[in-house]
């Protein structure tokens, strides 16, 4: 009879030793609520200044003497967008499910473990215990295959941080234009204003001398009301577009206003366009766009995916195997089993879940050949913008010049004495005017550039402001934790 009870004590250990082993690593599950006073306040301390970011900078190329950064030009707003911009935090945290999905596609299922323990009436071996495992097999490389599918999806995923970061980088490169266009006609309209105001000075004398009419008079006056109206109005959207910048750089409208933003002079798209605009056309452009686009890339990704989980689901047709080893005492003997299981695909064979994926293949390339569709519409769109910018620049220079020239003539006659002060400012607002047509012309051109860009996914005017590497540019980032890490096992 103790014999009977120690093999009985023994099978228990055996199975609570397996259950204690299997428990030994398991996580416990940490509360972590969304406060939103807290990821608020969390924005709004976003500091430019700070060591973290100043690292990040270093990452980039940056040297240390330059700290602190004393001009702010687009490539440091570009960085400070890649490195606070909430919507890359997005793209990141969807790498890392990408990656857990790819530790759950990896792993191989679990042995079970059975045991039973009874009692027979008869009195020479009245106990009967047995204990069990079954093994599962995977056949036809299905974790593998599903290992792969999970991959490439991790993959589409990897590029499409680039993508996320190409959006935040074009909606502040549109910004930064239209806060600087916005700044300069500022500056013409005041310059516009003033001369205005000179001309309606010199017409008062003549009005008080009685050569010119009170009618002439209130044309002027008019003129000078409508030059102040567009003044106030331009005026006005600064701050709109002050905080449309900053949001796009991921700071906050009073955090950018610290900084020492530098424009390039806006008289830097005047020269070489020529060149570029031949050296833009043809089929390069395109192959560029259909070759390097990183949506182009992630719908590959994407399609890849679909082919190895219609692979996956063909590969599942084919039934995986259960080993069952068990021991059973029973009245006095000892009995040794080994089991062999599996899954008869009799009826449906898995066709259910073929077609599924393979018609999420065909959707996949549908997909790709809408995506390169609207590539090739958006590429003509833009490049005709884009040459058509060049055009109406080229001629607004002309035209500019012809003012100039015009103006230089009427000062050497003022010069004389055959030219009077009157005719002088006229000849200096129509310049101006001309002037504020010619940059209108090349921000025009500026916004033509960067919608190619974008059409594109590849710097041309603006290389200097990004990254060297689009799609890796989470692991630069040192308050990101990177994806491959997970929170720390608790073990019992």
């Amino acid at each position: 009879m103790t014999h009977y009870y120690k093999n009985i004590r023994r099978s228990v250990r055996v199975m609570l030793c397996a259950v204690a082993l299997a428990g030994c690593t398991f996580q416990t599950y940490s509360p972590k609520p969304l406060d939103p006073a807290e990821r608020m306040q969390q924005f709004q301390a976003h500091d430019p200044d700070s060591a973290d970011f100043k690292a990040y900078l270093e990452s980039q190329g940056y040297q240390a003497d330059v700290w602190p950064l004393t001009q702010w030009g687009l490539r440091e707003l570009t960085f400070s967008a890649l490195y606070f911009h909430p919507q890359l935090d997005v793209a990141r945290a969807q790498l890392q499910a990408s990656q857990a999905r790819e530790l759950t596609a990896g792993q191989r299922p679990d042995p079970s473990v059975s045991g039973s323990v009874g009692k027979s009436e008869d009195d020479q071996a009245p106990w009967i215990y047995s204990i069990g495992l079954d093994i599962p097999l995977q056949t036809s490389s299905k974790r593998e295959l599903s290992l792969a599918q999970a991959q490439s999806l991790s993959e589409a995923t990897r590029i499409e941080i680039g993508q996320a970061a190409w959006e935040v980088r074009s909606r502040l490169l549109s910004s930064w234009i239209d806060y600087n266009a916005s700044l300069q006609q500022s500056s013409y309209l005041q310059q516009e204003v003033d001369i205005h105001n000179e001309i309606m000075s010199m017409l008062n004398k003549r009005v008080e001398v009685g050569v010119l009419s009170n009618a002439e008079l209130g044309q002027a006056r008019l003129q000078l009301q409508q030059a102040q109206q567009k003044l106030i109005a331009q005026r006005g959207r600064i701050p709109e577009l002050q905080a449309v910048l900053a949001s796009n750089a991921g700071l906050t409208p009073e955090t950018l206003g610290r900084l020492s933003l530098a424009f390039p002079p806006t008289t830097q798209l005047q020269a070489g366009h020529e060149d570029q605009a031949s050296r833009h056309d043809g089929d390069a452009l395109q192959d560029a766009a259909l070759l390097n686009r990183l949506d182009i890339r992630a719908a590959l990704a994407r399609y890849e995916a679909a082919e190895r989980k219609l692979r996956l689901e063909i590969a599942r047709q084919y039934p995986d195997i259960t080993l069952s080893p068990s021991y059973i005492y029973e009245e006095g003997f000892h009995i040794w089993q080994l089991g062999i299981g599996a899954l008869l695909p009799l009826l449906n064979k898995n066709k259910g879940l073929i077609e599924e994926a393979r018609a999420l293949r065909e959707v996949e390339a549908a997909q790709f050949e809408a995506l390169q569709a609207n590539v090739i519409g958006n590429l003509a769109q833009a490049k005709a913008r884009y040459f058509g910018a060049i055009d109406t620049l080229e001629q607004t220079r002309q035209q500019s010049a012809a003012s100039r020239q015009q103006l230089q003539r009427l000062a050497r006659q003022f010069d004389s004495g055959y030219a009077d002060r009157l005719e002088v400012a006229y000849a200096r607002l129509e310049d101006l005017q001309a002037t504020q047509n010619l940059i209108a012309a090349e921000f025009t051109l500026q916004r033509a550039v960067a919608v190619l860009e974008d059409a594109l996914q590849q710097p041309l005017e603006f290389a200097g402001s990004l990254p060297d590497d689009m799609e890796h540019i989470s692991p630069q980032d040192p308050h990101i934790q990177e994806p491959s890490q997970q929170e720390p096992s608790h073990e019992s």
